[in-house]
């Protein structure tokens, strides 16, 4: 009892002194900064002109995490693939890493803070690169993985991307179908460097070590040594941390005395200690659950039964962190796990060690994975996903307890209340009392969602989306980020969500309907409505065309109404669809008058009072992202506004919102929210009442936002 106190009082320790030490590190605003910044060779990754990496500040010892926007494709080159260590001496911007600014976002700067970087920089200039020697053994590994990952890039495909992922824990996004299909079978774990792989790769090696006719004893030595090296070479993933340990333990079980729970207690404490936040995430959640299910469960349960139970532990955590599964992951687990230790790892292995010298095995191994992959693929498309929702908290906790109490003794009655349980948090996902009008931070661009009381109807205005220029080919990025996918879709699936009644886009430019076909492909939608005009035009065809998509297309001008809570009152006529004919859509949703605006500019907003004398508007989405060329202060005052939503990017180049008109709204007494300062801004009603919820408080990134808002 002692002991344990003691532990968890070090643990809670080490917590509280992490928390004030990020706290201490975290830049406030951004600085103007000249250092000479220490880069790995595997710490650097290029994608067109981008280049991303982290490195450590020579002067204070600081890890930080940098991007770079290369002039030239043979300046990327000299800068994305140096075999050495590189000293960079640079000039640019220190800023704080931005927080996650929509709900059940991937919070990037809670995700560098495990790994001890705080602060982004943004560099200007590189006005000189020094390759060094590598002086130390963490550094040699780094090289080393480094290697390995352009030896592996000379492999053919898919072998390649196996030999990335399942050596180096280098998941370069090459090889995205095998992702997805893995993600939706609920077999990740097996593709991502983990506990089997450390057991597999143990077992190779005194397999090798035997045929050598080497001693048992020496082996084992030079594993204690290699598996802390290796951690570094696989990238040092939540997992791979929690495997070597465990592995440690085992090697030294006859010196220290110890069995397999006390390793895995072990390994526990030591990866508290180094990483406070290791049970916050997914990876470690699943690493040391199931490793200690593992070590729990009795000898005499194997096979499906093992499966079975792993599953329905791991899956509390699973719907909190993914939010759907597959019904066909207990299959696909009971068959791959053999299959992956015994077939797949060690061909993966033998087929990169061999490649050099006998290209004729990989061709043979890449051609099984090619038709193992369509076949998984084909398994992931079959009917037999649910999509759950993000459980609260509370609900995921007490599925996990009732969970743990069926395992230790099962009866029908326990696996009854377990189900009942699911049940419950199901519907109470599915079928919210309450409604919500949410304003996406989709940066630069325009997305809303709009779902009523138990989900009987769901509505998106606008789809978000980035504007693209013009850059010679080595300048384009061969992987683009899709915020869409990252953000809306993402929140959607957490609501349970899989379906939407009606698309509505309000005009042809990119930032507002560049992520239809993300929306098209991961969302069944019902019908895409557009101002009438917009349906001919062939940049909104070809994105119909890229998404394959089914449903109806319905061009639309006022006094038409597609949806029972959204009335249509623009465009009058057919046009072009660009900004003057936006289609507009007003709706009362929680007592409250909503006009949702697109990019309309002045003289229609004008237009349209002249047609509809009686319209008003509580809450006005600011046409144009709040620019000045839209808000004309007649409109703002006949509508009698309240509040005033604005959706625009941080760091837009356009200055929005303009200054203008954010005196005119505090001019005329009318609150202003901006997604650039509140990031998700979110309306939740229930009946004729509701109230405003956002993602941050305001204040936690002021330095981003224009002068405008900040007076």
């Amino acid at each position: 009892m002692v002991v344990s106190l003691l532990v968890a009082g070090v643990v809670g320790g080490v917590t509280i002194a992490n928390c004030w030490w990020a706290q201490r590190q975290r830049l406030t605003q951004p600085q103007t900064v000249s250092q000479v910044l220490l880069v790995m060779p595997d710490d650097i990754r290029a994608n067109g002109s981008l280049i991303m990496g982290t490195g450590v500040d020579q002067d204070s010892g600081q890890r930080e995490s940098f991007t770079y926007r290369a002039r030239t494709a043979a300046e990327r080159h000299r800068l994305s693939s140096s075999a050495s260590p590189v000293a960079w001496q640079v000039s640019g911007t220190a800023q704080p890493l931005l927080p996650a600014t929509n709900d059940h976002q991937f919070d990037s700067r809670f995700y560098y803070q495990q790994r001890r970087i705080y602060n982004e920089l943004r560099i200007k200039q590189v006005t000189r690169v020094i390759p060094r020697p590598a002086t130390n053994v963490r550094q040699t590994c780094h090289v080393i993985r480094y290697r390995l990952g352009t030896y592996f890039k000379t492999l053919p495909a898919p072998l390649a991307g196996y030999c990335q992922q399942l050596v180096i824990g280098n998941n370069d996004g090459d090889n995205q179908e095998l992702t997805q299909a893995v993600k939706r079978l609920g077999i990740i774990h097996l593709f991502c460097i983990s506990g089997m792989h450390i057991i597999l790769l143990t077992s190779l090696v005194r397999w090798l070590g035997a045929y050598l006719w080497l001693e048992r004893e020496w082996m084992d030595r030079f594993l204690l040594v290699g598996l802390p090296l290796y951690l570094i070479i696989g990238g040092g993933s939540t997992s791979l941390v929690r495997a070597v340990l465990m592995a440690e333990v085992a090697l030294c079980q006859d010196l220290l005395k110890l069995d397999a729970l006390d390793g895995w207690g072990i390994s526990l404490i030591v990866g508290l200690v180094w990483n406070p936040f290791l049970l916050f995430n997914l990876g470690g959640q699943l690493s040391y659950l199931l490793s200690l299910t593992l070590q729990a469960l009795a000898r005499d349960v194997q096979g499906l039964k093992q499966c079975w139970l792993l599953s329905l532990l791991s899956l509390p955590a699973l719907l909190y962190h993914v939010f759907e599964f597959h019904l066909l992951s207990l299959v696909a687990s009971y068959v791959m796990i053999p299959l992956f230790s015994m077939v797949i790892f060690p061909a993966v292995i033998i087929s990169a060690a061999t490649y050099w010298l006998f290209p004729l095995i990989a061709g043979v191994v890449n051609s099984a994975l090619v038709l193992a992959q369509q076949l998984l693929s084909w398994c992931a498309r079959l009917p037999g996903e649910v999509h759950f929702g993000k459980p609260a908290f509370l609900w995921a906790l007490l599925l996990f307890l009732l969970t743990i109490w069926l395992v230790e003794e099962g009866s029908w009655r326990r696996l009854a209340l377990l189900l009942a349980a699911y049940c419950s948090c199901f519907l109470l996902i599915h079928l919210p009392v309450y409604g919500e009008v949410t304003f996406i931070d989709i940066g630069q661009g325009d997305s809303i969602l709009i779902r009523t009381p138990f989900n009987r109807r769901t509505v998106l205005i606008d789809t978000g989306g980035k504007v693209t220029f013009n850059q010679p080919r080595w300048a384009q990025m061969t992987s683009r980020s899709d915020l869409a996918q990252r953000v809306t879709v993402n929140y959607l699936k957490s609501c349970g969500i899989h379906r939407l009644d009606t698309i509505y886009l309000s005009h042809h430019d990119a930032d507002h309907i560049g992520y239809l076909p993300t929306l098209l492909t991961e969302m069944r939608v019902d019908r895409v409505v557009v101002p009438a005009g917009m349906e001919k035009q062939a940049a909104f065809v070809r994105r119909l065309q890229a998404s394959r998509f089914r449903g109806r297309v319905l061009p639309v001008t006022d006094q038409v109404r597609c949806d029972p809570d959204l009335r249509i009152v623009h465009p009058f006529i057919p046009g072009q669809a660009q900004n003057e004919d936006s289609l507009v859509l007003s709706g009362t949703f929680g007592g409250q008058r909503f006009l949702f605006t697109g990019d309309l500019d002045r003289p229609n907003e004008l237009a349209i009072l002249a047609r509809y004398p009686q319209l008003r508007a509580d809450i006005l989405k600011l046409g144009h992202h709040g620019s000045k060329t839209a808000s004309d202060p007649r409109f703002l005052r006949q509508l009698q506004v309240k509040w005033g939503i604005v959706s625009a990017g941080r760091f837009n180049r356009y200055h929005h919102p303009s200054d203008e008109v954010v005196a005119q709204l505090r001019a005329a007494g009318i609150r202003m929210l901006s997604t650039q300062q509140y990031g998700m801004i979110k309306y939740r009603y229930s009946g004729h009442h509701g109230q405003w919820q956002t993602t941050l408080k305001g204040d936690e990134i002021r330095w981003t936002l224009p002068n405008s808002l900040n007076n």
